[in-house]
């Protein structure tokens, strides 16, 4: 079965061709958002790129389903965004049904995080494993999503797995979601970069730089590296206590720093945890991740009908 993957991230737009039963993918292409774009903007440049990927391989007409990884809150329905917090005039959107109208394929869409957290299990560092896994993205933003017996746990409302939001200092810096002091705010890659700039760090100053600067020991930047570290480490110690997973899989963009992140986070977990076997490992998906995301989505759901009515 090919589904087509479509990852709306918070900084990138990305599509794929993936088969489901393996999570191998044919066909790839990611572009920047559109610079200061809104909802319908970012969703015109996605359509366009589903289709350069789908005509790429001339596999358009075996595309049996389209799978979404999105970097937003998702309704429960598995079809309408709830909304994002860094791309504005998502609120509300039925976007299985524009795609639907689009491609007339079946459709599902899920948190970026969830999704990367079926995709792991189903093809990547969780596969083999109970099932019992919590995936924590750590990019522009953080998430997480968490499985239990293989299965997604959502919540109420959706909501469950905001690592991002799990409030870790007091009067702490302003968070995207409109609080402050979230773990978002002091170890995603955008908090990181904020706190350096606020700090005295140059304009255009990155969370990579600030890896970096840490790296060589910098004594104005390494200090907020660490403590940005120490703190991702304690709410992933902290979310292994109430969740009890088997393993942790930590993916997204700051995990490129390597064992600048990894060593840390690990050493945290290993003080602060009450399982001190549980495994924390990187993701094995990488830039695929969202793409995959989107084939895990349909790989354990009936196959569906070609079309729509």
């Amino acid at each position: 079965m090919l589904v087509l993957g479509l990852d709306f991230g918070g900084t990138k737009l990305a599509a794929g061709v993936v088969r489901a039963d393996t999570g191998r993918v044919v066909s790839f292409s990611a572009i920047p958002s559109p610079a200061d774009a809104g909802a319908e903007a970012c969703l015109a440049a996605m359509i366009t790129l589903g289709r350069d990927v789908s005509d790429e391989l001339e596999v358009a007409s075996r595309i049996e389903a389209i799978g979404v990884s999105f970097g937003g809150w998702v309704a429960l329905d598995g079809r309408t965004v709830r909304t994002s917090i860094h791309v504005a005039g998502w609120e509300g959107v039925r976007l299985a049904e524009r795609l639907e109208e689009t491609f007339r394929r079946p459709t599902r869409i899920a948190n970026d995080a969830d999704g990367a957290a079926l995709a792991e299990f189903a093809y990547g560092a969780g596969r083999g494993s109970n099932g019992d896994l919590m995936y924590v993205t750590v990019s522009t933003g953080i998430g997480s999503g968490v499985l239990v017996g293989g299965r997604l746990v959502r919540g109420k409302q959706g909501f469950a797995g905001e690592i991002g939001h799990l409030p870790m200092l007091r009067d702490g810096p302003p968070c995207d979601c409109g609080r402050a002091g979230c773990l978002e705010s002091v170890a995603s890659g955008r908090g990181i970069a904020r706190i350096a700039r606020s700090l005295g760090a140059i304009d255009g100053t990155t969370a990579a730089d600030v890896a970096a600067a840490a790296a060589r020991g910098d004594q104005l930047l390494g200090p907020i590296w660490w403590d940005a570290m120490d703190w991702l480490g304690r709410a992933v110690a902290s979310a292994a206590n109430l969740l009890d997973p088997e393993l942790i899989v930590i993916g997204g963009g700051l995990t490129r720093s390597g064992s600048l992140l990894f060593e840390p986070v690990q050493r945290a977990v290993a003080r602060f945890a009450v399982d001190r076997s549980v495994r924390v490992l990187r993701a094995a998906l990488g830039d695929h991740v969202g793409v995959a995301a989107g084939a895990a989505l349909w790989h354990t759901a009936e196959r569906p009908e070609p079309g729509i009515d």
